[in-house]
């Protein structure tokens, strides 16, 4: 392991986009450049996923070095823990991925019945160990990664056709939902889902653990974008005062 952390996967604005992409980024009618080709989305959209989560085992390799860390419960964020967050993303990611399989868009009906998606199915209490060791959370992370670029090397140049597949969410409220939704915006949704949890294990390593983390972490990919190359982060040395009641 080495001593410096890598800093290449923990922004994921330096994603490769298309040649023109410095036409995309000057205003939001430009995104929907005729220029920008469906493959061109699927695959930044799948890209941006996988950049997350190498951040995320990028800050599990680099930057949390024990157990006990994973394991510090909050004061700023009550019954919260840096382990707690980082399984529920790896728990999200798991069940986004688990009805997908390998599709053609040669086949008469590649998905007859639409693929269901359900966020919160009941999970074994063994998951627990993902939260409290760093070995395992490490491991469970780069699974994840794994199985991401495992589906994009599968998908190839069907990869727009698949992110365009009808799924079937399956919600509780507590009673049961059934939303209609596709494989691309299920994706965004644990990109954008994941970056919230990453924004707020952040404040507990950087507050209360004095765990230096790159700025880029826990930072949304439009936020980064329209920041700027001349944007600095402000100082994250705030000390927590526990307040007296």
């Amino acid at each position: 392991m080495s001593n410096k952390p890598r800093q290449i996967a923990l922004d994921h604005s330096l994603l490769q986009l298309p040649s023109n992409h410095t036409q995309l980024i000057g205003s939001h009618s430009k995104h929907n450049s005729a220029d920008v080709t469906p493959a061109d989305r699927a695959h930044a959209l799948l890209d941006l996923a996988i950049a997350l989560v190498e951040s995320a085992l990028d800050i599990l390799n680099e930057h949390i070095t024990s157990d006990q860390q994973l394991r510090h419960q909050s004061r700023l964020m009550p019954g919260g823990t840096v382990g707690k967050h980082f399984r529920h993303v790896i728990e999200t990611f798991n069940a986004f991925l688990l009805p997908l399989q390998p599709y053609s868009p040669s086949s008469p009906d590649p998905s007859p019945i639409p693929l269901e998606i359900d966020y919160d199915s009941l999970l074994p209490s063994s998951r627990r160990i993902t939260a409290r060791s760093l070995t395992a959370c490490r491991k469970a992370t780069a699974a994840v990664l794994s199985s991401l670029t495992a589906w994009r090397d599968r998908a190839g140049h069907s990869l727009p056709a698949e992110m365009d597949r009808n799924v079937r969410l399956v919600a509780v409220t507590p009673t049961r939902q059934e939303v209609g939704s596709t494989i691309g915006r299920e994706l965004w949704f644990c990109a954008l889902h994941a970056i919230h949890h990453f924004s707020m294990l952040r404040t507990i390593a950087v507050h209360e653990l004095s765990i230096h983390l790159p700025v880029e972490f826990g930072t949304a990919p439009s936020t980064l974008l329209y920041r700027g190359d001349g944007w600095k982060a402000p100082g994250e040395d705030v000390k927590v005062v526990k307040a007296r009641l």
